[in-house]
């Protein structure tokens, strides 16, 4: 399909579209472009060192704050020193903003301002966790998320704290009988918040992903795909055991519940419904319904993210979804209850079927741009 393809580059391409009469103000466009790609963050490799070297640091200087008894672990007063670590984290952000890009300081203080951010969070739910148990935390990582988020425009402070979130909430459910009680009427309802939580999560994310918002959410559309990734995992491993006891098929639910993603990213991508038209793209989407009732749901998952992460030319979540399809396909080949022959044979068989569906698509499509 090569020949079909072309390469531009942005120089390029707006000569072209100068010479051709469709561009009127080609500086005007290459500046909308270099605001486009125009960051206030570092690169992505360093915002991951920079979170990590913080987050080391926070543990640090929480266990610092408790040994020196600076910090009573029964008194606290936990929400206090939590807001303080918080003004004082936000006072050195800004401070960095006054910095040049490439400066040492900015780094430093950018670093020195989240660390200070993640334990005032961290003392500011302490609080909430005492007095409401596990809902505590998710109520007061919510609340101290939502006053931050777009005063304190850290990118991995917004994505970890979204991401703790989504976590809170999941084991606020599991810790109310999901896992650990034996009351099988709590099992059903419990089961079925945490496909409809994973669906909640799927379509938010998506949304935000859209373009229809600004980019400031984008964090938090990639909290929620690894919310939604928690969730996918935590119900495929627990799922036959509780569908053991409930007799209800949850890890099913959510692979349909995923299939049904996949397939309206399929007639997205598509051109909308006349993808409904073309017999090969129902042929796929047939097959994909068939995955969600046999495959693992995380398979379907990582498919999705590779389709979605592919042609919205996002590089993060194509890369979420290269990590996570080999996780779940060892984990669904792992728990086949078949010998290894049999598991061997089902390998031999899911291969030759995709290259299959490759040769029968690439060749479709290739008549297809012939004819035309």
């Amino acid at each position: 399909m090569s020949e079909y393809q072309a390469q531009y580059t942005i120089p390029g391409l707006l000569a072209r579209l100068q010479s051709e009469g469709q561009l009127e103000d080609r500086e005007k466009a290459a500046e909308f472009i270099r605001k486009l790609h125009t960051r206030d963050d570092p690169p992505l490799y360093l915002r991951a060192l920079i979170g990590l070297g913080a987050f080391i640091s926070s543990l640090f200087l929480l266990g610092f704050l408790f040994a020196s008894e600076l910090i009573d672990e029964a008194d606290g007063p936990f929400l206090v020193w939590g807001l303080a670590f918080i003004a004082a984290a936000f006072g050195l952000w800004k401070r960095s903003q006054k910095e040049g890009d490439a400066s040492f300081l900015k780094t430093f203080l950018t670093v020195l301002s989240f660390t200070w951010m993640a334990v005032g969070k961290t003392l500011f739910v302490l609080e909430f966790s005492k007095a409401f148990d596990e809902w505590g935390i998710f109520f007061g990582l919510g609340l101290i998320t939502g006053a931050t988020y777009f005063v304190y425009r850290l990118t991995i402070d917004r994505f970890l704290s979204c991401l703790g979130v989504c976590c809170a909430l999941t084991a606020a459910m599991i810790e109310n009988g999901f896992f650990n009680r034996g009351d099988l009427e709590e099992i059903l309802p419990m089961g079925l918040s945490l496909c409809g939580l994973a669906a909640l999560q799927a379509s938010l994310a998506a949304y935000l992903l859209s373009g229809r918002v600004g980019r400031k959410f984008l964090p938090m559309a990639y909290a929620l795909v690894g919310g939604l990734t928690a969730n996918v995992f935590l119900l495929t491993m627990q799922g036959p055991r509780l569908e053991e006891r409930s007799g209800f098929p949850f890890v099913m639910v959510l692979g349909l519940l995923l299939a049904a993603g996949l397939i309206a990213l399929l007639v997205r991508a598509a051109g909308g419904r006349q993808a409904f038209r073309n017999p090969r793209l129902l042929a796929a989407m047939l097959g994909t319904i068939v995955c969600g009732f046999f495959f693992s749901p995380g398979i379907l998952l990582g498919v999705c993210l590779l389709v979605y992460g592919y042609g919205h030319h996002d590089r993060l979540l194509t890369i979420s979804g290269g990590l996570v399809m080999p996780i779940f396909l060892f984990v669904w080949y792992y728990d086949m209850e078949l010998t290894l022959t049999e598991k061997s044979a089902v390998l031999v068989g899911s291969g030759l079927a995709m290259l299959a569906g490759r040769f029968l698509f690439f060749r479709g499509g290739a008549g297809e741009e012939a004819d035309a």
